[in-house]
């Protein structure tokens, strides 16, 4: 008998797991052309740290960058942003009300990031670096990511954007995120990928773009709200 009953919970459990996945397929498919811009707006992002030509001009060190020191090892959490933005893609493509705005934010960010890197490139020196644990995460990143575009951090921007989000739409994954993006900044210092004023530029991006879209786009979903309650 119990046996009988697995096997049905696990058949209501795949027929939930198939339904659940034609569901979400169903809403990639109404928004693969916003989430294909924004993929394609990252190239400003990769593409123009490469470009050879461009003078770059270096970032002035603060006290908080001399005294926060190189961590290879904070390495993994520099690129976890990367598993981030696909988990919220995942996550907000049934919750278009939320990821629309997202995208629109991702997208206007890289082509302010993109313009800023072409007109006026910024670069920060980096230390010698230890063989210790996560070191060869770090060469790798210093490797395929040259020490330019440094203002505004976008990994910065991203994190806060990402967060922002999941705020304004009460996301029952708050708890996790917001520590999770602070993370993500954190250790754009400590991997020495940028410094205070690329940090502190990256949140002034992220806030007036927050301020466009993610706050407008929230204020518009309560009021919606409010007024299919009222009727």
């Amino acid at each position: 008998m119990g046996i009988v009953l697995k096997s049905r919970w696990s058949v209501v459990g795949d027929r939930q797991s198939v339904f659940s996945f034609v569901i979400w397929w169903h809403c990639f498919k109404r928004q693969w052309r916003e989430i294909g811009i924004t993929l394609l707006s990252f190239g400003a992002y990769f593409g123009t740290g490469h470009i050879p030509s461009l003078k770059a001009h270096r970032v002035p060190a603060t006290a908080l960058d001399h005294a926060v020191p190189l961590l290879p090892w904070t390495a993994y959490g520099y690129v976890s942003l990367y598993p981030l933005l696909v988990a919220n893609l995942v996550y907000f493509v049934p919750r278009p009300r939320a990821l629309r705005p997202l995208l629109q934010a991702m997208t206007l960010a890289n082509t302010l990031g993109g313009l800023v890197f072409v007109t006026y490139r910024t670069t920060v020196p980096r230390p010698p670096l230890p063989i210790s644990r996560g070191s060869w995460l770090l060469v790798r990143i210093w490797q395929v990511d040259p020490p330019h575009n440094a203002v505004p951090s976008l990994h910065t921007t991203y994190s806060v954007l990402i967060a922002l989000v999941h705020w304004r739409w009460h996301s029952p994954y708050r708890a996790i995120v917001l520590p999770w993006c602070g993370l993500i900044i954190a250790t754009t210092l400590t991997t020495k990928q940028h410094q205070v004023v690329d940090v502190v530029a990256g949140i002034a991006l992220a806030s007036i773009i927050g301020r466009l879209i993610v706050y407008n786009a929230a204020a518009d979903d309560i009021m919606a709200e409010a007024t299919t309650k009222t009727m």
